[in-house]
């Protein structure tokens, strides 16, 4: 974990039936998770890893890498990873096979052939082949060849990248050399394939290390290549020896989101080295546009990376299987955070004195018009409201409310239109709020955090075949009944969904950041001057201004009311806080129960 949890209690509780809440101070009940699901139609769940599959140093040596001579237990270990995500798309970079698309007789041998083997029927595979520095640095090699050739009856076939996906190829396998003729000896391919059913163009990739100038260059051929796939859908994963803010990288994140995870994703210890040095050089890379494709879930697996110090003696065994971790994405047609209408501009729900709902389109700048939409014409006076996450897998955001003693989902259908309500969870106290913050525990599902009992609780959303939660989760002790919360999103834009919480009885709004197993970090003041007589009413805005950064809406007392608009910022210290502030709506907000 990088940061400490608040508290982390794991509570099961019995399976609840939908039945009508009956207020209680026990938590909720609810249905108890799976522990893997299959991914929804069109979505993609890539791991894209660089295996140093043909690393040729040994311990204690620059470029050692563990468990170069048992590429079956590499691979063993990518299959593992295949079941535990319910993964269909893998990615390997420095890994040996064939160009065809069936690894040829007796070449059983190559991480192609074998991983082939582990993933069975149904599984395509192609590789592109590359080459190593050391085959044209070294005087004594004469042959000097294009591509490199791994070590014959030891490991067959060439190095290079490697691409598997479950289904069938549609249409030609393509490969494409990085490396401007003339620019330098190495050759470090991109490949792509489309496969059937899936929307996404699929592509994998190394860049060059130590070379800054040739790895831009590299950049710019695979954004040229795949600029024709844009307005359809790319996933480019591999190991690009860059952190995503350099101008190596710049002509790939101009055009493509980042699956968003600030873990670093290589070590490296060598011999002589005191302290290993990390480092986030492995990139997943996609398309991102309103009602299509977005990372829904990032994840770097720490598990399987080597963290040993490479000693000559080898007195440490290795504890991983490279020196590079899995990137794990699962990606879908997902909304926009916060946007109920399909305009990519997130958007605001309020509940008035009538106990209507009501939905404010936002404008994109942070602002909303007058006018608003009615999409609950009553019964919500006492609820608490929410929206942030797809709860139905059909790519609109859904609303979330407790409701008397119950927790409910609303499924957009379409507009910010209300479907019949699905109840998740029963038996919640009448004062219980709720914050919708996204997926927290990064299974690609959105999650819900509800304060009752003086406590924070996580309800961790359920895939199925109706929405649903698990058992509810402590991760807050005690003092949260002074708390009042709401969800901005990623304010830290480290790829966690964070949590915001105002202490009524100081008005210091505080920023909890989110950490990897749905509990948060410790906290960072994020504003000041919110106490309830100034700032009744608060709500996460997402990036309401498209700017990057998570927003912040809340009412005020002045006149008939106002609501303002606080854009994210950033402080001294470089940490999130609540940044400028306009008026966006001038009257009559003093009459609104709650916002969300």
């Amino acid at each position: 974990m990088r940061r400490r949890p608040i508290a982390f209690a794991a509570g099961l509780a019995a399976v609840a039936g939908l039945l009508l809440g009956i207020p209680a101070a026990s938590p909720a009940t609810a249905a108890t998770a799976p522990t893997t699901t299959a991914p929804y139609a069109d979505e993609v769940r890539v791991i894209s890893w660089n295996i140093c599959g043909e690393a040729g140093s040994d311990r204690g040596k620059i470029g050692y890498c563990p468990y170069r001579n048992e590429p079956g237990l590499k691979m063993d270990e990518v299959k593992k990873l295949v079941d535990a995500h319910q993964a269909n798309v893998v990615m390997l970079q420095e890994a040996c096979g064939y160009e065809g698309a069936t690894p040829p007789a007796g070449a059983e041998k190559s991480h192609m052939a074998l991983l082939a083997a582990r993933l069975g029927a149904g599984w395509s595979l192609a590789h592109a082949a590359g080459n190593r520095a050391k085959d044209y640095t070294d005087a004594t090699n004469t042959s000097l060849n294009p591509v490199s050739n791994c070590r014959g009856t030891a490991l067959g076939g060439t190095v290079g990248v490697l691409l598997a996906v479950k289904g069938t190829f549609d249409g030609p396998v393509e490969r494409v050399e990085t490396v401007p003729a003339g620019v330098s000896e190495r050759r470090l391919p991109l490949l792509c394939a489309r496969v059937t059913g899936l929307t996404d163009k699929l592509c994998t990739t190394h860049l060059i290390d130590s070379d800054s100038t040739v790895a831009e260059r590299q950049s710019k051929t695979v954004h040229d290549h795949l600029t024709s796939a844009l307005a359809t859908g790319v996933v480019l994963g591999g190991d690009f020896n860059y952190r995503e803010t350099t101008a190596a990288l710049e002509p790939i994140t101009t055009a493509l989101g980042r699956c968003r995870n600030d873990d670093d994703t290589s070590v490296h210890w060598e011999n002589a080295a005191a302290q290993p040095h990390w480092s986030r050089i492995d990139h997943l890379f996609g398309t991102e546009r309103p009602g299509g494709q977005r990372f829904v879930s990032c994840t770097v697996d720490h598990s399987l990376l080597d963290t040993t110090h490479n000693l000559l003696s080898g007195a440490e065994p290795p504890n991983g299987y490279s020196d590079h971790a899995p990137v794990i994405g699962y990606r879908r047609p997902a909304p926009v955070p916060g946007d109920m209408t399909g305009d990519g501009a997130p958007d605001l729900v309020a509940v008035d004195a009538d106990g209507k709902l009501r939905l404010y389109h936002g404008e994109g700048t942070g602002g909303i018009p007058g006018a608003h939409d009615v999409i609950g014409t009553g019964g919500w006076y006492s609820a608490s409201v929410a929206h942030r996450g797809d709860w139905t897998g059909d790519g609109r955001e859904d609303v979330l409310a407790r409701v008397g003693g119950e927790l409910r989902v609303y499924a957009n259908r379409g507009g910010g239109a209300l479907a019949a309500p699905v109840t998740v969870a029963t038996g919640l106290p009448t004062g219980a709020q709720v914050v919708g913050v996204g997926d927290t525990t990064h299974d690609g599902h959105p999650d819900a955090v509800l304060r009752y009992g003086d406590k924070l609780w996580l309800h961790a959303g359920v895939r199925g075949s109706a929405p649903a939660v698990a058992a509810p989760r402590a991760i807050g002790d005690s003092g949260w009944d002074a708390m009042t919360l709401a969800s901005p999103g990623d304010a830290d834009r480290d790829g966690r969904a964070d949590l915001l919480a105002r202490d009524t009885g100081t008005g210091d709004l505080w920023l909890y950041r989110g950490d990897d197993d749905g509990t948060f970090g410790d906290r960072v003041l994020y504003g000041y001057g919110f106490g309830v007589g100034a700032r009744p009413l608060l709500a996460g805005g997402a990036d309401a201004d498209r700017n990057g950064v998570a927003d912040l809406w809340a009412t005020t007392n002045e006149g008939t009311g106002t609501l303002l608009f606080y854009a994210g910022g950033t402080g001294d210290t470089g940490t999130p806080v609540d940044g400028p502030r306009t008026t966006v709506g001038l009257s009559s907000w003093n009459t609104i129960r709650s916002i969300g």
